[in-house]
């Protein structure tokens, strides 16, 4: 073998040799990081003034699957009827829906949920998000797979 083929050969195992090292020491190797489910959700919202006040439905008309321990009802800016402030006490999601959710699950947010709420509800000025979070990534980010209402219809 000649000294030219030797070198080369060392040359070549080298270039291999950084180029493995470059990219563990960059962070290529690291997994993708999680993504959030892809659904589809329907929400009816009933204005009704009597009784316990506004609900918001919400339907899972199709999608992933979802496991409700993944997810967290995020409500801001509902009020009762006389103006002042409520906070969501009991997760809607964990509440009613299974252990899995899928096409056809339905959730109700209503008075009965929420601190403060002896009055009916009122969440004309509401905000709802739909937060995902993935148990088994606790360094994964979480991501707000649903909103209502859609910011492009706010008044």
């Amino acid at each position: 073998m000649s000294p030219v083929i030797g070198v080369v050969i060392l040359v070549g195992i080298a270039a291999i040799l950084a180029a493995t090292v470059g990219v563990f020491a960059l962070g290529f190797s690291e997994q993708r990081p999680t993504q959030a489910p892809q659904v589809a959700i329907v929400a009816d919202y009933n204005e009704r003034t009597t009784g316990n006040g506004e609900y918001l439905n919400l339907s899972f008309s199709s999608g992933e699957t979802v496991y409700r321990d993944n997810l967290t009802v995020v409500v801001s800016g509902a009020k009762r009827a006389d103006g002042s402030d409520v906070t969501l006490d009991t997760d809607p999601i964990q509440a009613q829906a299974s252990t899995r959710i899928t096409s056809g699950t339905q959730i109700t947010i209503h008075q009965g949920q929420f601190t403060g709420s002896g009055a009916p509800l009122d969440l004309s000025d509401a905000t709802l998000r739909l937060v995902w979070n993935p148990v088994d990534d606790p360094e994964s980010e979480t991501y707000v797979i649903y909103r209502w209402p859609d910011p492009s219809q706010r008044n």
